[in-house]
C-alpha cells in the first residue's frame, strides 16, 4: 500500500540522549508541498512545509502492579520545553512565516485518527426479450325489413361478413457494464494531556515556535520549582500533602508514572530567493530540555527534587524542497508530464559557463537540473561535461511510462545519449541523435519506454519504481566535440 502524504516526506527517527543517558526516542516527519502565492495581485513559488515531531519519553522505573509500601517515586518525566527553528545557512530564502502550530497554549486534548478505505465494485448486466403476436378479428351483420304498399307486402334483405388478422414481432437486446473503484485515506497523531498544562510561544523574529510541557498535579513544577538555602526544593503545604500525607506516599500523574507520548506540529509559508539557488538547504533544528522529577520519604520527612539534563540538540539534513513537493504523474486518462525549456520558466537558468541549472514543469510533476548547458538549452560542449537528471514520481503500478525528448543536433556531429534510470549504471540505454532541426518532424523526437508490462511486446521492461524515480541522461559527441552541438527544446514523461 502507498500512502499519498508520504511522497512528500522526510522522515527520521533519533534517539533522545543527555548526559550519556538515553531518555528516549524523536520521531520526525517534514512534509513540503508546492505553493503558488499569488497575494496582492503578484506570483511568487513557495513552500509549505510542515514539521510534525513526535516525543516518546518513559518513565525509567518500570511500573509494578504489585501491592507493597512505597516510600519514593525517583526520576520521573516532569517537564519538557521543545523548539524547532528553521535555518537558511546558504541564504536562499526570501521570507518565512509560521501560519500554524499545534497544540495552542491550553490544557486540554489534542485527539487525531487514521482512517484507511477502499472499495471497489464491478457489474456486468445483459438482457434478451424476444416475443410475438396474433390478433384476428370476424364481424358478421344481418338486417331485414318488411312492410306493405297497398295490399302486396314488400321487403329487404341484406348481410355483410369483415375478417381480419393483425400479426406482431419484436425481439430486443441490451447489454452494460461498470466498474466503480474509490479509495479514502486520513491520516492523523494524537496527544492527550491529563494532569499536565502544555505552554506554546512564537519568536516573531525567528518565526519559531517553543512548547513548555510540565506536570501541574498533584505538583506544580514549572510554578514549585524554588530552593531554599540547601538546594532543597520548598513545596506549600498543600502540595506536600498531596505527595504525602504522613503515612502514604503518592505518586506524580499517570502521565508522569507512565510516561510521555507528545506531538508538536508546526507549518511555515517559505520564499525562496528568485533565481538564487535550487532552493536546497533549509535546515531544521530541534532543542529539547527535559527534567525529571523525584519524590521520597526518608525519617518522616518528604523531600522533592527537580534534575534538568543538558540540552538535547538535533539539526536535521537540508530538505530538497523543489524535490519533495513534486507532485506524481497522474493517473492514465490525464496525460503525460510535459517540460518547455523556456527561458522565463527556469528556477535556475543556464549560463554561458555551464553552471548547474534547474527547472519544474508547471504542473509541478517533472523536475530537471544538470550541467554543462552554455543556452537555453543548448551546448556546444566547450562547457565541459554535458548532463541532465530527470525526477518524477510514479504511484501506478502498473501504468505503461515512456519519455519523449524532443531535440536534435545543431551542427553535423551526432550525438550519444546515455541514460541511467535510478542509478542502475549496469543497465544504461543508448540513444543517437543524428538529425537537425526539421520542424514537427518525427527525426527530432526520441521515445524511450521505461515501463512495459506488456509481455507479449517486444518492448516489454520496467526500470521504474513506486514513488521518486530519476533518469540521468549524459550527451557526448560521436568523435570528438570539433563542431558539435545539441539542443533539446521539450520533454515528457507518460
Amino acid at each position: 500500500m502507498l500512502i499519498a502524504r508520504d511522497l512528500y516526506t522526510h522522515f527520521v527517527t533519533q534517539p533522545i540522549v543527555s548526559s550519556q543517558t538515553t531518555l528516549g526516542e524523536t520521531i520526525i516527519q517534514y512534509e513540503v508541498r508546492a505553493y503558488n502565492d499569488v497575494r496582492n495581485l503578484g506570483t511568487a513559488k513557495s513552500y509549505l512545509i510542515t514539521c510534525t515531531q513526535r516525543l516518546v519519553l518513559p518513565n525509567p522505573a518500570a511500573y509494578n502492579p504489585a501491592a507493597g509500601a512505597t516510600t519514593s517515586f525517583l526520576n520521573y518525566p516532569a517537564i519538557l520545553k521543545n523548539s524547532i527553528d528553521l535555518l537558511d545557512p546558504n541564504k536562499q530564502i526570501s521570507t518565512v512565516n509560521i501560519v500554524e502550530y499545534s497544540p495552542r497554549t491550553l490544557n486540554t486534548t489534542v485527539n487525531t485518527s487514521q482512517n484507511i478505505a477502499q472499495s471497489q465494485n464491478s457489474s456486468t448486466s445483459r438482457q434478451s426479450t424476444t416475443g410475438s403476436s396474433t390478433a384476428q378479428t370476424n364481424s358478421y351483420g344481418f338486417s331485414a325489413s318488411l312492410g306493405f304498399f297497398g295490399d302486396a307486402p314488400v321487403g329487404d334483405v341484406s348481410s355483410n361478413a369483415q375478417f381480419s388478422t393483425t400479426n406482431e414481432q419484436s425481439s430486443s437486446l441490451s447489454t452494460g457494464s461498470a466498474v466503480d473503484h474509490g479509495s479514502q485515506l486520513s491520516n492523523s497523531s494524537s496527544m492527550a494531556i491529563k494532569d499536565w498544562g502544555s505552554y506554546a510561544s512564537i519568536n516573531t523574529a525567528t518565526q519559531s515556535p517553543t512548547w513548555v510541557w510540565g506536570q501541574e498535579y498533584p505538583w506544580n513544577v514549572m510554578q514549585f520549582k524554588g530552593t531554599d538555602a540547601n538546594a532543597n526544593i520548598v513545596l506549600p503545604a498543600f502540595v506536600a500533602a498531596r505527595l504525602y500525607d504522613g503515612s502514604v506516599v503518592y505518586p506524580p500523574s499517570e502521565l508522569s508514572n507512565f510516561g510521555l507520548d507528545f506531538v508538536a506540529r508546526a507549518s511555515w509559508l517559505v520564499t525562496p530567493v528568485k533565481g538564487h539557488g535550487d532552493a536546497i538547504g533549509p535546515v531544521f533544528k530541534h532543542t529539547l530540555i527535559y527534567g525529571a522529577a523525584s519524590h521520597k520519604v526518608s525519617g518522616g520527612q518528604l523531600t522533592a527534587d527537580l534534575t534538568t539534563y543538558q540540552p538535547i540538540l538535533y539539526t536535521s539534513d537540508p530538505l530538497d524542497l523543489p524535490l519533495l513537493a513534486l507532485d506524481p504523474i497522474q493517473a492514465p486518462g490525464a496525460g503525460p508530464a510535459v517540460l518547455g525549456f523556456i527561458a522565463p520558466q527556469f528556477d535556475v537558468a543556464p549560463t554561458s559557463t555551464g553552471a548547474a541549472f534547474a527547472i519544474t514543469a508547471d504542473s509541478n510533476d517533472l523536475l530537471v537540473r544538470g550541467q554543462g548547458f552554455n543556452g537555453v538549452l543548448s551546448t556546444d560542449f566547450s562547457t565541459g561535461p554535458v548532463e541532465m537528471t530527470v525526477s518524477f514520481k510514479v504511484v501506478d503500478p502498473s501504468r505503461t511510462v515512456t519519455l519523449s525528448l524532443r531535440h536534435w543536433i545543431t551542427a553535423g556531429t551526432p550525438i550519444q545519449l546515455s541514460l541511467v534510470v535510478n542509478g542502475d549504471t549496469a543497465m544504461p540505454l543508448t540513444r543517437f541523435v543524428d538529425a537537425q532541426e526539421m520542424g514537427s518532424g518525427g527525426d527530432n523526437v526520441s521515445a524511450i519506454t521505461l515501463r512495459n508490462k506488456d509481455f507479449s511486446s517486444n518492448d516489454y521492461c520496467d526500470y521504474l519504481q513506486m514513488g521518486l524515480n530519476t533518469v540521468t541522461i549524459t550527451a557526448t559527441p560521436v568523435g570528438g566535440q570539433s563542431k558539435a552541438g545539441y539542443q533539446i527544446m521539450a520533454m515528457a514523461v507518460g
